[in-house]
């Protein structure tokens, strides 16, 4: 099939306008139980269980070996042999992590400061290594038909059922045990849905050739996905070891709290990647898609971003709890990481989808080891010098990015993003103001962002809206 045809866009534009907005969906489902979570548990329990989580996903990524990736890259059909060797290999790797993870569970308790009933729930959590192999064929299967809204319905539904289950625990049990009954349950929800909307179990067996291969193909892709981990979880990884698990736990939080427009951007990769891959590098659709992308997270989520930051003080203990009070510096601090960080997930999702894995592990690489060594340096400060640290290291490697990206289009990519980037600055600024109250700062800066934005774009943002709603339709 022709990859300019204009049944596929209408599909790849209706795809990813229902993924977008189940996924807007699952968000708000995910942020009004943790405004209740947050007022149930301690901070501990969020650092306790991410250090569980910590493992479980660096687990899933070093028993993927890239080959989901590499699948989902594959031209022409994939074969059942493909299939049914990655769901054996992948199955094999999970039931040795899970076992390894099991054993090593109270080493890793007294490392990073757990008790022996944290403990416990570790080993419980094991189980939740053999999920990821299990689900890996139908959600390939699913991807290469480029069925993301069903993706998402799947997802807000494992969605829906964690939060309620951990809500339910945590009122009831309190501690790390409802966040890892929570996860435990969503997952199981997850895994029967996919196969119930891919149907066909492959079979197991080895083909050790087909092996090789997707092998090859994957690992460059997957030793991305493990160094953009280490970075992301640099709190759990690092700053459970020195701080202990109650000082992870209200990292984490402001962390999350200021996240929530970059996961909704992030979740976007998922779609992106086999639209990039589809066209050539100096194919204007394809600079014309990813400018489009990109200036959608910039001109939605600067400025919610600066509204989050600058209200930070009256929110952050209306909503969730005063206990979280001490999390607000973290997410000042963090926001600039954010900000650039809208960008950063379309810009390594540009890399993979047109072939470019290498480039992106080395650039992905060098941007971890400068965070873990800034974070290293300036951790005895307190947390707030650690977010300062993220965003130190993330704003020129994102630059760094928009220029590589630019001279691979053909095109520059500076005046798309000039006018959000300042105008957010300039709101942002509002935070500095000692009046008014945090709540009149917070649309003070939106005020300030607009008339900003304007000066510079004149009516290039109403036109993007328009754009927007027309998609939309």
């Amino acid at each position: 099939m022709d990859p300019k045809a204009p049944s596929l866009q209408r599909r790849i534009l209706r795809e990813t306008t229902r993924f977008a907005g189940i996924q807007v969906i699952s968000a708000l489902v995910l942020a009004g139980s943790n405004l209740v979570l947050a007022r149930l548990l301690l901070p501990r329990a969020f650092g306790a269980y991410a250090t569980g989580t910590f493992f479980l996903g660096l687990g899933g990524l070093l028993g993927d070996g890239g080959l989901g990736a590499a699948l989902l890259r594959t031209k022409g059909e994939v074969s059942p042999t493909a299939y049914r060797t990655t769901l054996t290999f992948l199955l094999c790797l999970g039931s040795a992590l899970a076992l390894a993870f099991f054993l090593a569970a109270p080493r890793v308790a007294v490392q990073w400061q757990l008790t022996p009933d944290e403990a416990a729930v570790l080993r419980v959590m094991a189980v939740l290594f053999l999920v990821g192999p299990l689900r890996s064929v139908p959600y390939i299967r699913l991807e290469r038909e480029l069925r993301f809204s069903r993706i998402a319905g799947i997802e807000l539904a494992a969605n829906v059922t964690r939060q309620l289950v951990t809500v339910l625990l945590a009122w009831k049990l309190g501690g790390m045990r409802a966040l890892a009954g929570g996860q435990l349950s969503g997952a199981l929800v997850q895994l029967a849905l996919a196969w119930s909307a891919a149907k066909g179990w492959p079979g197991l067996g080895l083909d050790r050739k087909v092996l090789r291969a997707t092998l090859g193909e994957g690992v460059p892709v997957q030793a991305l996905a493990i160094a953009a981990f280490f970075k992301d979880n640099l709190s759990a990884a690092l700053l459970g070891t020195l701080m202990g698990p109650t000082a992870v736990g209200q990292f984490d939080f402001g962390l999350k709290y200021a996240a929530l427009p970059v996961v909704a951007v992030n979740a976007l990769s998922r779609v992106q990647l086999p639209v990039y891959a589809r066209f050539d590098a100096k194919d204007p659709q394809l600079y014309a898609a990813f400018v489009g992308a990109t200036r959608t997270a910039l001109l939605l989520g600067i400025p919610l971003l600066v509204v989050m930051s600058v209200a930070a003080k009256t929110l952050v203990p209306w909503l969730y709890a005063p206990r979280w009070i001490d999390s607000i510096p973290v997410v000042h601090g963090i926001v600039v990481n954010m900000a650039f960080g809208l960008l950063a997930g379309p810009l390594f999702t540009l890399l993979q989808g047109q072939g470019r894995a290498r480039l992106a592990l080395q650039i992905f690489a060098g941007w971890t080891a400068a965070t873990w060594l800034l974070v290293l340096a300036v951790w005895r400060f307190d947390l707030s010098a650690v977010a300062w640290a993220y965003s130190a290291v993330t704003a020129p490697v994102v630059v760094g990015l928009i220029a590589w990206a630019g001279r691979h289009l053909g095109r520059p990519l500076w005046s798309a993003y000039v006018g959000p980037l300042v105008a957010g600055v300039g709101a942002w600024a509002m935070l500095l103001l000692a009046t008014p109250a945090p709540l009149a700062r917070a649309g003070l800066a939106l005020l300030v962002y607009a008339a900003v934005l304007a000066s510079i774009e004149g009516r290039r943002p109403l036109d993007d809206l328009k754009a927007w709603i027309r998609a939309l339709r």
